[in-house]
């Protein structure tokens, strides 16, 4: 009887106890902090700022084209890309990354708040903008540069402190004696440089939530080269987790893009802290972080409900680390392996024959002219892309996210042959909720659903 009483009491203790805790996070979760709000950013698509200086649809779409195919090859042809900490804290060493993004959004920084536009990128672990005044190389931008001298909550990080990790990429620390700051360094594959010091400073949403009194971002006062946004934006919010990137430092574990078309001005939403439940009975699939890219756990294409016999290395990475499928919100189209590609594009033309084909656009070599053609989205052959696990569900696209318009009704499909890694583009996203949730390995994708 004496161990039953002892027994039953002790699990009464462990109820008690797992019900407060239960009770004292939900109290947590309603005092505001940015680590339990769902937490929103307006998401925009940087043609937005760029669309009126093209006299047409093709011009726009030539140059959208052309800054894809440049961010392809300039991924490929550098081998020198890697994505780790070189040894010593040398001003000259290299950690090389893909530049730039096709989304922006707007934070407000310092006191009294500053409006800094920033591109999003998911295939960058740092966050930084450039800095005025005394910035020696500023590139040229319509949009506010963030000035340093109005702002009372500015703090310039110094070596001596936590918050310069030299074991983090691009962060050099000291460079010289008679200089205590820490300083960073970041170069990207086209051979632009954002180069000053770590900083920190009160960050908060374009609608002035607060997220982090002393966020810590590289405070570019020599950025060289970096043309490829300077209409856009002024500097970059890294979202690979880890380090100095925009979720860790906000502990986010949880966060989505609904992605806004291109041809819209209407704003898509970043949000923070947000995977919604949904998720459960969307398309999903395992994620993995390695070298500084999202990868998913890809199992192949259906067109019209039939699997195409894309062998399954196609989407595998060999021993060396090198193909899989990575997800980029940064790449425009959807790029298969060149042999994947050739098997695809054979099964999609053989479902599409009631669309006459065009002549090729640029690195789009399946078009048609849809001129005459009545209700012809109904000759547009269904695609779904297949995942392996947790959710057996495809993720099925719309005319709207196959086929790109080059204006005068021609339409040309909007995926191309690249290199061993299949990259799934923002032209496929567009317009659907793209959810992350990271301690769970997991993304989701919610078709039609911004």
């Amino acid at each position: 009887m004496a161990k039953a009483l002892v027994k039953y009491f002790g699990i009464a203790l462990v109820l008690i106890l797992v019900t407060f805790l239960i009770c004292s996070e939900a109290r947590s979760n309603k005092s505001g902090s940015s680590s339990s709000r769902t937490i929103r950013f307006p998401l925009y698509h940087r043609e937005k700022f760029i669309a009126s200086n093209f006299k047409d649809q093709r011009s726009l779409v030539r140059t959208r084209l052309a800054r894809d195919n440049a961010r392809f090859h300039r991924r490929h042809a550098s081998s020198s890309a890697q994505f780790h900490k070189h040894s010593g804290n040398d001003l000259n060493y290299t950690a090389v990354l893909e530049e730039g993004g096709e989304y922006v959004t707007v934070l407000k920084v310092g006191s009294p708040s500053q409006n800094v536009q920033l591109l999003v990128d998911i295939g960058t672990p740092l966050t930084w903008w450039q800095c005025q005044p005394n910035c020696k190389y500023c590139y040229s931008t319509p949009h506010h540069i963030f000035d340093t001298s109005t702002s009372s909550t500015y703090t310039e990080t110094d070596c001596a402190e936590g918050f310069c990790d030299v074991t983090q990429l691009f962060i050099l620390g000291c460079i010289r004696r008679d200089d205590p700051k820490c300083h960073y360094r970041v170069q990207y594959v086209d051979g632009s440089v954002s180069q000053g010091v770590m900083a920190r400073d009160v960050v908060a949403t374009s609608e002035g939530v607060t997220l982090h009194n002393s966020f810590s971002f590289g405070c570019g006062r020599s950025n060289q080269g970096v043309t490829m946004f300077n209409a856009d934006a002024t500097g970059i919010l890294g979202f690979v987790p880890g380090g100095y990137s925009f979720p860790s430092q906000l502990q986010v574990n949880t966060f989505s893009f609904c992605l806004p078309t291109y041809n819209t001005t209407k704003s898509g939403s970043l949000y923070l802290n947000y995977y919604p439940s949904a998720f459960q009975y969307s398309s999903r699939s395992m994620l993995i972080i390695r070298t500084g890219h999202y990868y998913l756990d890809f199992s192949g294409v259906e067109i019209n409900q039939e699997a195409i016999p894309i062998p399954p290395e196609n989407w595998q990475c060999d021993r060396e680390g090198v193909g899989g499928v990575i997800i980029d919100t940064g790449s425009t189209i959807t790029r298969f392996p060149k042999k994947a590609y050739d098997i695809f594009k054979d099964y999609f033309l053989r479902n599409a024959q009631g669309l006459p084909l065009s002549q090729p656009e640029e690195q789009l070599d399946t078009c048609f002219n849809v001129a005459g053609v009545g209700e012809w989205e109904g000759f547009v052959p269904k695609v779904r892309f297949l995942f392996k696990w947790p959710s057996g569900r495809p993720l099925e696209f719309e005319t709207g996210q196959l086929l790109m318009s080059v204006g005068n009704n021609k339409y040309c499909l909007a995926f191309g042959a690249g290199g061993p890694t299949t990259i799934i583009g923002s032209w496929q996203l567009q317009g659907s909720l793209v959810g992350f949730d990271l301690p769970n390995h997991l993304v989701g994708f919610l078709r039609a659903s911004c």
